[in-house]
């Protein structure tokens, strides 16, 4: 019988707990940069992301105060922004030889730093300034609520400094003083970028205070006060830890660290010796315990245990190690996943064909002879949406109880294994990566944009992969875009094309107009305009037109319309250049007049569809 001596334990608790280390980054990248260093995950995040590779000696100069070029560097890559071609952005201080000029430039035509004479590279920010720069550069929304004793309301920095805070960007004191004029160090901005990039660094959505901490107190109540336990627990369920308190003798942490962040749930491993009065209490064994806490934030420094376990509930799939190698190993797996199944996959025997529908299929060989085991096998890789759509484009179809595919041949040069990646988009659901993915054993290299999503209870899987060649857009053809979105916008007005009287009825008062035969469907109204403009602007037009069905066709309000604008002899120069938003100034003749009106167009990339008209105005 061991002998029953409850010992309060705070004094080895805390010592444990204090100097565990908790983190969830790798190795440091810089020498200035050590394991436990303040920013240490934020900047090694940058790193990696290969946003910031700090200075030659190897260091990242954690004190220096950043300067405003080092800053559109930083930016720039983050939000992969990239100078126009015919740019006429000039500095009087920043000559093309400047080795940020590209990225200043690049800032600058977003909107992000103002276009004055002189840049100032060298000039350090000030607090302020870098939270009006953010404002702009991620959009960031805020509802003027934050009280700064420091910042009056009536502030000119005000309305970007409260979203910064609002945003969990930056954290205010006790004291409510944000210090506007203080000047950031490089440390203090990869901070604030690295939270602006991955929500997973938001202070305030998964860093948790060790006083906080609703594991840290559970081990504190086990000895103090076990009434309480179930205080700490999101759910009625506290797995058994207050009956369990009665049976302890001694416990010792002997490791305590954060292992996983998941859409706002935060998991840590704790590593246990324990002395029980029996062999068994609830999760807890006598001798050496393992067990993975999952912990939620309920409110402002207030979080609970949402479940405890055995082995790890998030499975690996933390945003944060989840890598840019962890990425090319996935979309490689799912590459030659693809051509597996296009092979029509493994077993014995003589391939067997046959034709349906004049079509020659093959059927598929015993490994993927199902259509369960075809899904189940491209499941380990991909989301289950796209599954259901390789599974239609691939052309499959059951004959006689088994599996059969078109029959073709394909093969790639495509080296996803020695190809590499850079994070442009993030988030604890959806990831983008640019690949640079080798021909072969050629010099040339394609470019291509992997989106991978994480599939709940299995992980990360690629979503979609893609041809960034696909995304290039010549001026002249953005400008015939625009030309043909606006002629289809007024053949919509005229009611479509086709022959027959045009016939109107009244209703609540307006005098409505059927559509004719070609466009009298909400169906093919949306169809047709679909080919040249966004989802988004097809739904605007039809509400703004004042679409409506009637006796089962398609009517609109009744009136005339036209336009003198002349596309055909227009202008255009290309503002704002990114992968899927393209904005532009068109400069476009008033007909025979000899006036111009000048507009602003912007066009997004649909997926699966190409470059549609998002807005001109």
């Amino acid at each position: 019988m061991k002998k029953f001596s409850k010992i309060v334990m705070s004094t080895t608790l805390t010592g444990a707990l204090l100097f565990s280390g908790i983190g969830v980054a790798g190795a440091a990248s810089f020498h200035d940069v050590k394991d436990g260093f303040w920013a240490d995950d934020e900047i090694n995040y940058l790193y990696e992301e290969k946003i910031n590779s700090g200075f030659p000696n190897g260091n990242f100069m954690v004190y220096q105060f950043v300067t405003k070029s080092q800053v559109a560097g930083m930016l720039s890559k983050a939000l992969d922004l990239k100078p126009s071609k015919d740019s006429k952005i000039e500095f009087k201080d920043v000559k093309k030889k400047h080795g940020a000029y590209n990225a200043i430039v690049a800032v600058v035509e977003a909107g992000i730093f103002p276009h004055d004479e002189k840049f100032n590279p060298n000039a350090p920010l000030t607090k302020a300034e870098v939270a009006e720069i953010f404002v702009k550069a991620f959009k960031l929304k805020g509802s003027s609520s934050v009280e700064l004793k420091d910042v009056p309301k009536t502030s000119d920095y005000y309305d970007e400094i409260s979203p910064f805070i609002e945003n969990d960007l930056a954290v205010i004191g006790s004291n409510q003083k944000f210090n506007p004029n203080q000047e950031v160090t490089r440390a203090e901005f990869a901070v604030f970028l690295a939270r602006a990039l991955n929500p997973d660094f938001l202070p305030n959505q998964y860093n948790i205070a060790q006083n906080v901490n609703p594991v840290i107190k559970l081990f504190d109540l086990l000895f103090k006060n076990p009434k309480d336990i179930s205080t700490l627990f999101a759910l009625k369920n506290d797995y058994g830890f207050s009956d369990a308190s009665e049976q302890i003798v001694k416990l010792e942490v002997s490791e305590f660290k954060e292992i996983g962040r998941l859409n706002g749930t935060t998991e840590f491993v704790v590593q246990l010796n324990i002395d029980l009065k029996g062999d068994k209490a609830g999760l807890l064994v006598d001798g050496k315990n393992i067990l993975y806490f999952l912990i939620q934030k309920d409110d402002y420094m207030d979080f609970s245990i949402v479940s405890v376990d055995q082995k790890p509930h998030l499975k690996g799939n933390d945003s944060i190690t989840f890598t840019s190698e962890s990425a090319i190993k996935l979309v490689s797996d799912s590459r030659k996943a693809y051509w597996y199944v296009v092979s029509g996959g493994e077993g014995t025997g003589e391939i067997k064909t046959f034709t349906k529908d004049e079509l020659e299929y093959r059927y598929m060989a015993e490994s993927l002879d199902t259509e369960a085991k075809l899904k189940a096998y491209l499941a380990q890789t991909y989301t289950p949406a796209q599954v259901e759509k390789m599974f239609k484009d691939l052309g499959f179809i059951t004959h006689d109880g088994k599996l059969a595919q078109p029959n073709a041949d394909g093969g790639s040069l495509l080296d996803f294994e020695k190809a590499t990646a850079k994070l442009i988009s993030n988030s604890t659901t959806v990831k983008k990566y640019e690949l640079k993915v080798p021909l072969g054993e050629t010099n040339e290299v394609q470019t291509m944009i992997a989106e991978l999503r994480f599939v709940e209870g299995k992980g990360w899987r690629v979503h979609s992969l893609v041809d960034t060649s696909q995304y290039e857009l010549s001026n002249e053809t953005a400008l015939v875009l625009f030309a043909e979105s606006n002629k289809a916008y007024w053949t919509a007005v005229a009611g479509g094309e086709g022959e027959g009287e045009i016939q109107t009825f009244n209703k609540g008062g307006m005098e409505y107009r059927y559509m004719l035969e070609s466009l009298n469907t909400e169906e093919r109204l949306r169809t047709y305009l679909g080919q040249y403009y966004t989802p988004g602007q097809v739904e605007k037009l039809f509400k703004d037109l004042g679409f409506i069905t009637h006796k089962g066709k398609l009517a609109q309000p009744n009136a005339d319309g036209g336009s003198l604008l002349n596309f055909a002899n227009a202008k255009i120069e290309l503002v704002l250049d990114s992968m899927d938003v393209k904005k532009y100034k068109l400069t476009v003749p008033l007909g025979d007049t000899g006036l111009v009106e000048t507009m602003e167009g912007e066009l997004h990339f649909v997926e699966n569809e190409g470059w549609r008209v998002h807005s001109l105005k």
